[in-house]
């Protein structure tokens, strides 16, 4: 936010009927329910959310509420209540920021931008080393994956020890069942990463409640021939199949699907475990934007749609493996050691080339970092190296 900014200067301040009414520099008028206010009030007695030490109690909100006077001054409101003659001071950057007129709202929502397989430029590429001594790149970093969902890095470590390094640049790491995955040949195969064979575009772990959010990959040693990365913007994808048929799409976001995964233990720590989840190929947000996906056909058990739904939605799942498996969506990338890609689990989709087993034997680490993790951490940067910087409502994938 610029000092200067029209849309944070305050052109009039008046009371209207049960609302606060603030008409700004750009024109935009916002207006703010007494109730509303009242309940956001952050001084020291009714407390702030932030910390959750808070005084103030829903219950004891009266149904509605109205200014005894009103203050303007120096970019600052201060209302009298005269319900209970409590006093409140708001900042006129901080009610701009927090206007919930839907076209506000949607002014501080991201916008991802999407891309398919014909993008020159390719994915945006950072520096281990420049993003682990540089904030600012760091904060560039993790931008570039919430802006395209995906990012690759070059001049990392090629050594398993040091893997923790790659992953603490994005967060704190998830702990699963996984762990720091090694993708390697193994005595038995119950990972299909561990196998030779071209992998599809997928997502990850559709099977459970709480799908990976960012999934950060790494190559110690590339494989002598093949194995190249390959990715698939989801969110591209459901654009078109809204666009081409939006029949289908409707049915994807409407109807669950049922992702299962037993898991022996053969190559995690020896314990067996049964996942089962239901959660729809595609999540909107509030304004009917896609803001998840959850694309593994290997991974879709017994449908349990309705009866009559059954041949349609068949129909939907075929077009839309249709458009994800286009070659014209899929970005190849042959990543070499010390090369990997970040990216959202939950709009990404990843897979490999066939391979050939060579000498020494192909290498490549995944773990991942929850979602909120890593926006928690974009957040915390963003407010101290762009402290003016308005504030960003991030999509929650597949989690409403």
């Amino acid at each position: 936010m610029d000092a200067g900014d029209p849309a944070y200067r305050m052109r009039s301040v008046d009371w209207e009927g049960d609302r606060l009414a603030i008409e700004w520099g750009d024109g935009h008028v916002s207006r703010y329910h007494g109730i509303w206010l009242r309940h956001q009030c952050e001084c020291r007695d009714c407390g702030t959310p932030r910390n959750a030490v808070r005084g103030m109690r829903i219950l004891n909100l009266a149904d509605d509420y109205s200014a005894d006077s009103i203050t303007r001054k120096d970019g600052l409101v201060e209302i009298v209540w005269q319900q209970d003659s409590h006093r409140s001071v708001y900042q006129a950057v901080w009610l701009r920021d927090h206007c919930y007129e839907p076209s506000e709202v949607a002014r501080r929502t991201h916008q991802p931008k999407l891309w398919d397989g014909t993008g020159k430029n390719g994915l945006p590429v950072f520096d281990f080393e420049a993003a682990s001594a540089d904030r600012r790149v760091r904060m560039d970093m993790l931008q570039a994956v919430s802006d395209f969902g995906a990012c690759r890095i070059v001049n990392a470590p090629t050594e398993a020890a040091r893997a923790r390094e790659m992953i603490a640049l994005v967060g704190q790491q998830r702990q699963s069942h996984f762990g720091t995955y090694s993708l390697s040949k193994k005595a038995a195969v119950d990972n299909v990463g561990d196998v030779t064979f071209e992998l599809l575009p997928h997502v990850d772990e559709t099977y459970r409640l709480s799908t990976i959010g960012i999934t950060v990959f790494q190559v110690l040693c590339p494989a002598t021939e093949g194995g190249e990365t390959t990715l698939v913007d989801g969110f591209e994808a459901a654009r078109i199949l809204r666009r081409d048929w939006p029949e289908d799409f409707d049915l994807l976001c409407r109807y669950p699907v049922t992702g299962e995964r037993f898991d022996a233990g053969h190559n995690t720590d020896g314990r067996a475990r049964w996942f089962v989840s239901r959660l729809p190929v595609l999540r909107l947000d509030r304004f009917g934007s896609v803001c998840g996906v959850r694309m593994n056909e290997r991974q879709i058990a017994p449908l349990e749609v309705p009866p009559d739904a059954v041949p349609d939605f068949y129909r939907a799942l075929k077009r839309l493996y249709a458009v994800l498996y286009d070659p014209a969506m899929r970005l190849t990338l042959p990543l070499k050691a010390g090369e990997g890609v970040i990216f959202n689990n939950q709009r990404v989709l990843h897979g490999r080339n066939a391979y050939e087993r060579g000498d020494p034997p192909r290498s490549v680490l995944t773990s991942s970092v929850d979602l909120e993790e890593f926006y928690s951490n974009l957040r915390l940067l963003r407010a101290d190296l762009l402290p003016h910087a308005a504030p960003v409502i991030y999509p929650q994938g597949m989690v409403q």
